[in-house]
Order: C-alpha cells, then sequence, then structure tokens
C-alpha cells in the first residue's frame, strides 16, 4: 500500500510539471511604454515563463555588434528603441531602418517555437524576418557579432520573407524540439526606402517539451522513500 502512496505522489509531482506537447500562446501586447535600455519584459502562462529582452545590431567599420536597447510594449505588441531613434512614433517598431532590431525570447523551460505575429503599425510596411533559434545559457548579446551567435548555442541562421502590407502576419518558425531561445527580428542587413522592415511581435506560441529526467527524478524519488520506509 505504502508502494502505491508514493509512486502515486511521484506521478502528481510529475504531472504538475509542463506537460509534453502542451501548446502555449503569450500575448505581448500591452500598455507598458518605452521601456529602458537593457530592460526586460516577462510574460507567464499556463505556468511558463518567457523573458523578453531588445536588443539591436549597429554596423560599422570596426564595432559591428548587439547591443542592448529599449524593450517597448504597446497595444499591438513588442517593440525596440535603439539608440539611434528617439523612441516617437513610429521609430518604436522592430526595425532595419539603420540598425537591426531584434527581441531575444528566452523561455524557462524547453520548447518547440511555433510561430510569432508580427503586426506592422502603424503600416504599411515589409515585414521580412530573420530568426535563429537555440538553446542557450548565457543570454547577455553584448558586443556579440552574427558570427558569434553560434558560440552560445544559437543553430543556423533563418530568413522568411513576405510582402509590404498594413496587415498582421503570422511567422511560422523553423524549430527543433528542445531549445530555450529564439533571437527574432527584422531582415538582416542595411536597407532602406520601401525595403524597411517594420513590426512589433504581437504574440509567440511554442510547444513544450519538458526534460524527461524531471518527471523520472520525481518518481525515482519517490520510490526511493518508499524502499526506505519499508526498511
Amino acid at each position: 500500500m505504502k508502494t502505491f502512496i508514493a509512486l502515486a505522489a511521484g506521478l502528481v509531482v510529475a504531472s504538475s510539471l509542463p506537460l509534453m506537447g502542451q501548446s502555449i500562446t503569450w500575448n505581448l501586447g500591452g500598455s507598458g511604454g518605452g521601456g529602458t535600455t537593457g530592460n526586460t519584459r516577462t510574460f507567464t502562462q499556463s505556468g511558463v515563463k518567457v523573458t523578453a529582452k531588445a536588443w539591436s545590431y549597429t554596423f560599422g567599420s570596426s564595432n559591428s555588434a548587439f547591443e542592448a536597447a529599449k524593450l517597448g510594449q504597446y497595444g499591438p505588441g513588442l517593440g525596440v528603441t535603439n539608440n539611434e531613434e528617439d523612441g516617437s512614433s513610429p521609430f518604436h517598431q522592430v526595425d532595419n531602418s539603420g540598425q537591426n532590431d531584434y527581441i531575444l525570447f528566452v523561455f524557462d523551460t524547453l520548447v518547440d517555437v511555433g510561430s510569432l505575429q508580427i503586426q506592422p503599425s502603424p503600416g504599411p510596411y515589409d515585414r521580412d524576418v530573420t530568426y535563429w533559434v537555440g538553446n542557450i545559457s548565457n543570454s547577455n548579446l553584448n558586443s556579440v557579432t552574427y558570427s558569434g551567435l553560434a558560440s552560445l548555442g544559437f543553430m543556423s541562421e533563418q530568413t522568411d520573407l513576405s510582402t509590404s502590407s498594413s496587415s498582421s502576419r503570422i511567422v511560422a518558425i523553423n524549430s527543433p524540439a528542445g531549445v530555450n531561445a529564439i533571437l527574432f527580428g527584422t531582415k538582416r542587413g542595411v536597407v532602406s526606402g520601401a525595403e524597411v522592415d517594420a513590426f512589433k511581435v504581437g504574440t509567440i506560441s511554442a510547444t513544450v517539451v519538458p526534460e524527461p529526467s524531471a518527471a523520472i527524478l520525481s518518481i525515482v524519488g519517490a520510490l526511493g522513500f518508499c524502499v526506505r520506509r519499508r526498511r
């Protein structure tokens, strides 16, 4: 009887972990304002937390690298104000006019990133995106170059092209299971005129892929307790 109770307790603990295959969507819009340089915003849904931080990539002859930016929160979603912008509308979007803007999303559990919804607001703007997914332990991108992202655990660069519009777009993400981060932004490179990409990020969706060891350890721990009790 004690064995059954201990095993049941272990199963209860395991069931409290994020469920394998659970699909979650985080709504990122709100009225948080423009933010400050290097600020983060945290969103929790169904017990899973995702932390967002803004970065921009500055281009120069000797200093091309990522640097912290301001992560703003508006009705349509999250936007970025880099150090070349004053934060007034429309210069608080994720854009690639001058510097390239990105948002780094870090999850507190392993996931398969499914999609992000972007909103050119105000539009219309081009809606091309570049992103990297990975399993990282260091989320500090300061002074990191594009080529240095791999050393942090990011996988190969992905670019997804679209058309100019004022309509929202769902960007399907090419992600393997078992990552904890996505660096997402406008198409990489220097652009101008009608080629400028600009949008806010309204939602992010992912499927939870919890580490099997967590559930196994909870059950093994319960069984071990039971064995000690019987002895």
